[in-house]
């Protein structure tokens, strides 16, 4: 065991913001170095949104149809494993700095264990260096009241700061000083841990922002400049938006009620609010970035750079006023196209713009390190790409993500849905985005003549042909990835036999 894993996961970042995605006001210059010597994924997509669901389908190589915790606080059955639990096996120690945000098996839990009461324990596996949930981070409390600050609850830390009537964000830099940011209170911790650490090792970093409260300290509040920010592609008001699905009506609804979101009126946003948003969210990136840029000096400090594969990814993305939309919901690229970059030693740069989906990202960790794939894992190792043997990897000819809006909606409390019916999935080839509802309309996207996704062509008949193949390819999607862990064995007069085909299906051409 002679190969260590640095995995990197930042929350709710978009991916095209960094510098070395051509964004005029993005400043990730440690990142940007980085993608010099690495591969870097322009392609990528997660499996599901919100938080729980999409790090879960991360960590488990398993599409959300089969795990099925498709919402924050649905719990992951716990037969399920996963990349900690995997690289134990190959005799790692896996540790978390963060959080994961997963919820526990509860059949399996004293009915008084406190992973009963939150989505947001750690995944089964890790072992917990520094834990940081969002609603109560007590070590970063601790830490702070040890350093003279006077933290009462931690839960308070990351409570917005309230939009009032006439002033719909509040834009101002955040009082605790960078140096003691919940960013860098987990990058030292780290750092520490990496200065000493002698023997191989599998540190998994979970970094909250840029996900929101929207505020940052100097001097990254006052680095990115809201005048220079582009405004959003938006071809709609709120209300328009709302007669266009049953789905964006209830969106509509959620942003439009004020007891729903306390840090922006959306009734009320400018323009200048919306750049001065932007200019917080991308100040949030460069303090997350910077904070990168000293653990991985560190890495190089500690002498064991030449035998670490570093991980740079997402959870998901970030709309950021995109039709009119903020978080991560629905079924546009900017929730689910998120960053991927892998470093291991010894490779050449590259770009791959294939389409590349987060159920990978578990296999590719496995395989480099000398694993063997479980067989029900959904990903497939990108390793190819990281060693330059591209024709090794046939290019996906379409990636497939879900969204499950009961917690969102009020179709279950108006009894016009079931819980059930309350999702969606989409297939995204190069060309197209197809939408599809077990019980509301469907949607038809042109992602090359409408990047933005305003114009649903479902329902037109020159465009049928287009809809047909496109759900036929996801039926038979599901269909080769369904959950297979006895389906392929069998008991006999010999015992039991299992036969299976690769463990990443793919499409006859």
């Amino acid at each position: 065991m002679t190969k260590s894993v640095l995995f990197i996961c930042a929350d709710q970042w978009r991916w095209d913001c960094f510098g070395f995605m051509k964004n005029k006001n993005v400043l990730t210059p440690n990142i940007d170095k980085l993608v010099k010597k690495s591969t870097a994924f322009t392609s990528h997509y997660a499996g599901i949104t919100p938080c729980g669901p999409a790090r879960t389908t991360m960590l488990t190589g398993l599409y959300p149809f089969i795990h099925r915790s498709v919402t924050n606080g649905a719990p992951l059955d716990k037969r399920f494993t996963n990349i900690a639990k995997e690289v134990r096996k190959i005799g790692y120690e896996p540790d978390l700095y963060g959080y994961t945000d997963t919820s526990w098996d509860p059949r399996y839990l004293d009915p008084q264990d406190e992973k009963n009461f939150t989505y947001e324990s750690p995944m089964e596996g890790f072992n917990i260096k520094c834990l940081l949930p969002g609603s109560n981070p007590e070590a970063w409390a601790e830490y702070l009241n040890n350093n003279g600050f006077k933290i009462n609850h931690a839960s308070e830390l990351y409570n917005s700061r309230q939009a009032r009537k006439g002033q719909a964000f509040i834009h101002e830099p955040y009082d605790i000083p960078t140096e003691h940011s919940d960013t860098a209170f987990l990058a030292d911790k780290i750092i520490k841990d990496l200065a000493s650490e002698k023997n191989s090792f599998f540190k998994h970093v979970s970094f909250l922002k840029p996900h929101p409260p929207f505020h940052v300290a100097e001097p990254w509040f006052s680095q990115i400049h809201p005048e220079d920010i582009d405004l959003p592609m938006t071809d709609t008001t709120m209300e328009e938006l709302s007669l266009r699905h049953p789905l964006l009506k209830e969106f509509s609804k959620k942003f439009l009620n004020e007891e729903y979101f306390t840090e922006i009126r959306f009734s009320e946003l400018t323009e200048k609010d919306i750049k001065n948003i932007k200019s917080v969210y991308f100040g949030m990136c460069a303090e997350v970035d910077h904070n990168i840029g000293k653990i991985l000096k560190a890495l190089e400090s500690s002498e064991q750079l030449n035998n670490t594969m570093i991980i740079f990814t997402s959870d998901h993305g970030e709309m950021l006023g995109e039709n009119n939309l903020w978080g991560k919901l629905g079924w546009w690229d900017s929730s689910y196209r998120i960053p991927l970059i892998i470093h291991i030693p010894g490779q050449q740069p590259s770009l791959i713009n294939e389409m590349t989906e987060s159920v990978d990202l578990a296999p590719t960790i496995l395989d480099w390190l000398g694993g063997d794939i479980p067989l029900d894992w959904n990903g497939r190792s990108l390793l190819p790409y990281l060693n330059n043997q591209k024709s090794e990897l046939p290019p996906k000819d379409y990636v497939v993500f879900d969204y499950d809006f009961r917690e969102w909606t009020s179709f279950v409390a108006d009894k016009k849905l079931a819980p059930e019916e309350c999702n969606l999935s989409v297939i995204r080839t190069e060309k197209w985005k197809y939408v599809h509802f077990p019980s509301l309309p469907s949607l038809l996207f042109s992602m090359e003549k409408d990047p933005f996704e305003t114009n649903n062509l479902a329902d037109l008949p020159e465009y049928q042909s287009i809809k047909n193949e496109l759900l036929s390819k996801l039926l038979s999607h599901r269909m080769l990835h369904q959950e297979r862990q006895l389906s392929n064995t069998m008991l006999s007069s010999k015992g039991a036999r299992t036969k299976s085909g690769p463990y990443n299906r793919r499409l006859k051409r």
